[in-house]
């Protein structure tokens, strides 16, 4: 059994490790850095960060075998939807994780557009620590970061190694304002699509549920006590659904 994992915003595949270490031997999990993260933070260019580079690493790591499971998380959910639509023929099931198919409307994708350039902006002008201090105190991770949580520091080591310029290139490249839209192309999924979210995250639970009624093989499954990082906040409930 194959697993193409991808991460999200400011993660990096190492965020797949404790993941990797819950599941059988028999089952290969392959968790490539995406552009602006991991031991790809020092790409400057813009085209590394565009959609098609993204699709690249991720055509990479899938190799030429069996068709497999593709998981993403958050950015990464966006990815493996956008690599899943592209390659109806090379995947048996998608696993998605507080994950959305973009906004629908023009007008949405513009304020997003905004936010977004505004964010990078302030990753520039302000540096790391400051937007990690207010990144890591959303709602939806406070749970992640919380003082007690298992693994916190490990994470906060790893993620003190972003670079703000590759962030703010990320955002650009591939943020939710700067892809298209896919809601209109979900009914075109058909293979098993599992829509993970966290019950902390009222946000993406919703839009689970609203991605669900258009899947036409799609099961939702919200994780008690837990918020957006599903994967890393409960990697044992994640191995369970790649085993079953």
């Amino acid at each position: 059994m194959r697993t193409i994992a991808l991460h999200g915003f400011t993660g990096e595949g190492a965020d797949f490790d404790a993941l990797r270490g819950l599941l059988p031997s028999r089952h290969e999990l392959v968790a490539p850095d995406l552009p602006g993260h991991g031991r790809r933070r020092d790409l400057r260019q813009a085209e590394d960060y565009a959609l098609p580079a993204h699709l690249a690493i991720i055509d990479a790591a899938a190799g030429e075998g069996d068709a497999l499971t593709l998981l993403g998380y958050s950015m990464g959910g966006r990815l493996a939807l956008h690599w899943a639509l592209a390659h109806p023929g090379r995947w048996r099931r998608l696993i998605l994780i507080g994950a959305s198919p973009g906004l629908a409307s023009a007008e949405e994708r513009e304020e997003r557009l905004l936010a977004d350039a505004a964010l990078a902006t302030f990753l520039r002008t302000q540096g790391l620590a400051a937007f990690s201090k207010y990144w890591h105190h959303q709602p939806m991770l406070r749970a992640l970061f919380r003082e007690d949580a298992p693994g916190r520091q490990e994470l906060l080591e790893r993620r003190a190694q972003n670079d703000p310029e590759a962030l703010a290139l990320s955002l650009a490249g591939v943020g939710t304002g700067s892809l298209p839209s896919l809601w209109s192309r979900l009914g075109e999924l058909r293979g098993t699509v599992d829509l993970v979210t966290g019950e902390f995250d009222p946000k993406f639970t919703e839009l689970a549920r609203r991605m669900g009624e258009q899947i036409p093989r799609a099961r939702i499954s919200v994780v008690e006590g837990v918020g957006h990082a599903v994967h890393l906040e409960r990697p044992s409930d994640l191995a369970t659904l790649l085993a079953g």
